[in-house]
């Protein structure tokens, strides 16, 4: 049971760090809003809403470690 809980967890980080990848690439490469490059981020990623994909890019509150 803790090998699957294990790679849900390899999952989760792995999601989060495309998330941070592409924050900034929005937001260095581009030069885009963070507001803006938080929406096209929420839209990529529909299930997660736009305070918590901020919560995964600063890493703060549950996604500290992740």
């Amino acid at each position: 049971m803790e090998l699957v809980k294990e790679s849900k967890q390899e999952k989760l980080i792995k999601r989060n760090n495309r998330i941070r990848e592409r924050f900034a690439f929005f937001t260095d490469v581009k030069h885009f809003n963070s507001n803006h490059a938080l929406d096209l981020l929420a839209d990529e990623y529909l299930p997660l809403e736009k305070d918590t994909i901020w919560l995964i890019v600063r890493r703060t509150g549950h996604y500290k470690n992740l």
